[in-house]
């Protein structure tokens, strides 16, 4: 590589006593952060899915779920296992659950199953549609359905993580990223994100903002289930969040959720 041409790809920028460092925006306070790496975990069925889908909703407006929201991004959104409708009429359906009336989002979907995010091309193709379109974040929901290695395998994944850190250091995309818990036992230290989720240690490594969402079950008195949320991240500790899930396991998902 001549050296003009790393210079071009690799700027130096030189030490400035005087140089400020910009302060943490969060997009929801206290679960994802602007221009940053966020992902949420949980096993299948948890309803980390239809909790994203809620957040996402209630962008539009000031709060939700009592964390402030700052800002409506322009989303391409990268559907990996349920279909686009199914995703774009949950989303509507709680966005009037959450009294907005007749918001037109900024979402794009991407029907993304058997998409080949470890090879480079199609990771450079992707960025260039995020750039070109002006998206300013990135949804990819879930992770394991956008690319073909090894998640195990950290110099395999890798440059996967490293191009998604480049996007958000040098471009201010926001990436959120959905991804399944692995095989827990009574042993597992969950007060570390490495615990929360499958493949490598390379992954939570990244991360700015992690959260682990645990289905509880209510008596049989009480209708729905609730979400025990863990938070973590390069933030001061948070305390778990208990989020009453209206809908539950058995009676659909379009109830939504409370705090």
């Amino acid at each position: 590589m001549a050296i003009n041409d790393w210079q071009s790809l690799y700027p130096s920028i030189r030490y400035d006593k005087n140089m400020v460092t910009d302060p943490v925006e969060w997009l929801i306070h206290g679960m994802w952060q602007k221009g940053r790496i966020n992902a949420m975990s949980g096993f299948e069925k948890s309803g980390k899915s239809r909790l994203m889908n809620w957040l996402l909703a209630g962008l539009a407006k000031e709060s939700c779920l009592g964390f402030g929201c700052s800002g409506e991004p322009s989303i391409l959104y990268l559907c990996g296992e349920e279909p686009i409708a199914t995703v774009n009429n949950r989303i509507m359906r709680y966005a009037e659950i959450q009294g907005i009336a007749d918001y037109n989002y900024d979402i794009d979907f991407v029907e993304a199953a058997a998409m080949r995010l470890d090879l480079r091309p199609q990771r450079n193709a992707l960025l260039d549609r995020l750039r070109s379109d002006g998206r300013n974040m990135l949804v990819i929901d879930p992770w394991r359905r956008v690319h073909g290695a090894d998640e195990n395998d950290s110099s395999a994944m890798a440059p996967l993580y490293n191009d998604l850190r480049r996007w958000s250091n040098t471009y201010g995309i926001t990436v959120l990223i959905l991804h399944h818990t692995p095989k827990l036992s009574e042993d597992t230290d969950m007060s570390r994100i490495a615990s929360w989720f499958r493949g490598s240690t390379d992954l939570p490594a990244i991360l700015d903002t992690a959260t682990y969402v645990n289905r509880q079950k209510r008596n049989k008195d009480h209708n729905g289930d609730w979400l025990k949320v863990l938070r973590q991240g390069r933030f001061p500790p948070m305390l778990p969040l208990e989020i009453d899930d209206l809908g539950g396991s058995k009676l659909g998902d379009d109830r939504g959720f409370s705090i």
